[in-house]
């Protein structure tokens, strides 16, 4: 039995091994990633100055969400997030009463990350970078206009690239975004909506 058992088992490990490497991140590599996330805002969005002060309440959204990476090393890469533009619901409470609104927003983010194991089927990867949300076609259930001035802050990311061939990528993610936009209610500054959302992303990715 070993002496079948030991080329089966090398001719495995051989063609384990070029399969691994087959996947591995190269230089030069562009990935392109495209899944849907969670963007889920924090639970204390701010309080507008409205009359006594309006606790604002942000609602999660699940969207469209892509991203394309640059590998300038096997373990250092730059990516570029982006999305269809999400809509969150929100809710303002002005002296006992809920008022409705929805605000349409695009987060691009901008990272420069860091691959591990870049030879291996199974990459987890960390990032930092910057992003900058555009917030339009803000409305509120009321005789008044709302508008969300838009946001640049700091963004964290990490993952998981997991290796199906030499092309195609099974990804999950996750971000920390700092989003902050100035709000101004009937052309008044009334304070600030603080959104800071984490994103979580399941993704299907290939390698070009």
């Amino acid at each position: 039995m070993n002496k079948h058992f030991l080329p089966l088992a090398v001719a495995a490990a051989a063609t384990l091994g070029s399969a691994q490497a087959a996947v591995a991140n190269e230089s030069g590599d562009w990935v392109v990633r495209a899944g849907g996330s969670l963007i889920q805002p924090k639970s204390d969005n701010g309080t507008l100055d409205i009359g006594p002060g309006a606790p604002v309440s942000v609602d999660s959204q699940w969207g469209f969400t892509f991203n394309v990476s640059y590998f300038f090393t096997p373990n250092v890469a730059v990516e570029l997030l982006g999305a269809y533009p999400y809509q969150h619901d929100f809710t303002v409470s002005v002296g006992g009463a809920r008022i409705d609104g929805h605000v349409d927003h695009l987060p691009p983010t901008l990272s420069v990350q860091y691959h591990f194991l870049p030879n291996e089927r199974i990459r987890p990867y960390v990032g930092v970078g910057v992003n900058y949300t555009m917030f339009d076609n803000a409305h509120l259930d009321a005789p008044f206009n709302v508008r969300f001035d838009d946001s640049t802050g700091l963004a964290l990311d990490g993952g998981i690239d997991f290796g199906i061939d030499d092309r195609w990528i099974v990804n999950v993610d996750f971000r920390y975004i700092h989003i902050n936009s100035d709000t101004h209610v009937a052309g008044s500054d009334v304070g600030t909506v603080d959104i800071d959302p984490f994103v979580y992303g399941l993704n299907v990715g290939y390698r070009f």
